[in-house]
């Protein structure tokens, strides 16, 4: 559970360190916007690299294969 809330506080201070800097160095909007997206882009893929493996089930998908030919 605490690996999720440092995961998350990592995550904002991905997204929040780059707005509040380009909102305190350049005062307008217009480079805020385009920098807060962009961050959370970069931050979402974070902590997904276990997420994306694939489980395939080899056994079964031959076996339907087969039973469908004959």
């Amino acid at each position: 559970m605490f690996s999720n809330f440092k995961l998350a506080a990592l995550k904002a201070f991905i997204v929040l360190f780059p707005s509040y800097s380009a909102a305190f160095l350049t005062e307008k909007m217009v480079y805020v916007v385009p920098t807060l997206a962009a961050a959370g882009f970069f931050a979402s893929t974070i902590g997904t690299v276990d997420a994306t493996q694939r489980r395939v089930d080899q056994d079964h998908e031959h076996d339907a294969y087969k039973e469908a030919e004959t």
